[in-house]
Parts: structure tokens; C-alpha cells; sequence
């Protein structure tokens, strides 16, 4: 085999070795907390290695409603370039529930009364980060969220999630 074959063989394989770690998350579950406008808990579970399922309890603080959301994301690794550091989108559904005392007001500024439950769809963009020296995983995103029951777009839920990570 000729020197100038060796190095080319060499070059590939060292290449496809750092794009694999480039191009990969290096766990496999988060459990955490989410802090925004809808703020509670989020645990986000892989099903390749670069597609995860996000799941979202959540209290909206300002309506004193309580809602669940899942969500289906994408972990664009090489669109920033960094090995820990991917650019996240994808799309889910939610349900929430506004109990007694707590209010719903869609887009038009319509006040729904007590007891109202609350179906739709939602996206999420952001950028998700793991901090590999100690097993912590954030994210910042912004979630558009629309309803169908009493129907629209109602906000961009922006929030920063902190979660333990795990394989």
C-alpha cells in the first residue's frame, strides 16, 4: 500500500472519528427544571442521536394554569460547530387546564371562564448545551404555542431549562 494511500486512509478514518463525537450527544436522558412563563419540570429522553422526545409539566404562572406538553426535537450538532453545542427544533401538543381561580384569554383578548381545558400544537427553537466535565444539560428555547379550543396563537413561551444528565 503506498504512503500517499496509508495517509488518505489515515486523514478518513481520524475524520469520521471526530465527526461522530462532533455530531452526537453524550447522554441519553435529562430530568430538570424549566424557568419561564410556563415554569415546572422537563425530562427529555433520545431516540437516536439527534432526535429526542421532550416531555414539559408545567404551572403558567401569570393564568395559574397547569399544563403537559410533549414534544418531538431535532439536535442539529454541526450547525453551530460545536461538539456539546446544537441547535434544537421540532414540534409537539399540549394540554392545559385553568382550575377555579385562574383565567384563560386567548389571542383577541377573550376571557374564558374557570375549569376550561385547552388543547394545541407547539414548535420549539433554541440552542441545548451539555456540559460534559459535569453531567448538566441547558437549553434556551422559544416555543410558539397554538390552540384549538377557543382557537389561536397565544405566545412565544421562551424559558431556560437546567437538567441532570444521564445515560
Amino acid at each position: 500500500m503506498s504512503y500517499c494511500l496509508k495517509k488518505n486512509l489515515f486523514v478518513l478514518s481520524l475524520s469520521l472519528f471526530a465527526f461522530g463525537f462532533v455530531c452526537s450527544q453524550n447522554y441519553t436522558n435529562a430530568f430538570g427544571l424549566r424557568l419561564g412563563l410556563g415554569s415546572g419540570l422537563t425530562y427529555k429522553t433520545f431516540l437516536t442521536k439527534s432526535s429526542a422526545l421532550e416531555f414539559i409539566a408545567a404551572y403558567q404562572i401569570e393564568e395559574k394554569g397547569f399544563g403537559l406538553t410533549g414534544l418531538y426535537v431535532i439536535h442539529n450538532y454541526r450547525a453551530l460547530g460545536a461538539a456539546h453545542l446544537a441547535l434544537i427544533y421540532g414540534f409537539g401538543a399540549h394540554a392545559n387546564f385553568y382550575p377555579e381561580g385562574s383565567y384563560y384569554k386567548n389571542r383577541n383578548g377573550v376571557y374564558y371562564p374557570d375549569n376550561t381545558m385547552v388543547v394545541g400544537i407547539d414548535g420549539i427553537f433554541g440552542i441545548d448545551y451539555y456540559v460534559a466535565s459535569f453531567p448538566i444539560n441547558w437549553s434556551v428555547d422559544i416555543k410558539p404555542v397554538f390552540d384549538f379550543v377557543h382557537p389561536g396563537f397565544r405566545f412565544w413561551d421562551a424559558a431556560v431549562s437546567v437538567r441532570y444528565a444521564w445515560n
